[in-house]
């Protein structure tokens, strides 16, 4: 019975810091995606990522706001530069295909 208990509240404890991990993995994006909304417009065009992409003052922006928020480790700001090009890989096939699109702050994140 004890063992148990103790495996549940093992099992609570993984799930608490997935959770969190969770929540803070949003706010990373949530940061990013201000930082790539470059016209503010409340949606990300190919060109914006692609600009983002390519410019590394953008990137140590995100580096830098994510160290505020407590965030930031080196091998996060990899992960969504991979992350954000793959999105951006995705989008521009389907701007090739005659679909102009442009991405909401939730499409965004569900991308990346």
């Amino acid at each position: 019975l004890h063992m148990n208990a103790q495996k549940v509240e093992e099992e609570n404890a993984m799930e608490k810091t997935m959770q969190e991990r969770r929540k803070k993995i949003e706010r990373m994006v949530e940061q990013m995606f201000g930082l790539v909304d470059a016209d503010q417009s409340g949606s990300v065009s190919i060109e914006e990522m692609s600009q983002a992409l390519g410019d590394n003052d953008v990137l140590e922006m995100l580096r830098q706001q994510l160290k505020k928020v407590g965030v930031a480790e080196e091998s996060d700001v990899a992960n969504f530069k991979l992350g954000l090009y793959e999105l951006w890989e995705d989008t521009k096939l389907k701007d090739e295909e005659g679909m102009h699109v442009e991405l909401d702050q939730s499409e965004f994140i569900e991308g990346v």
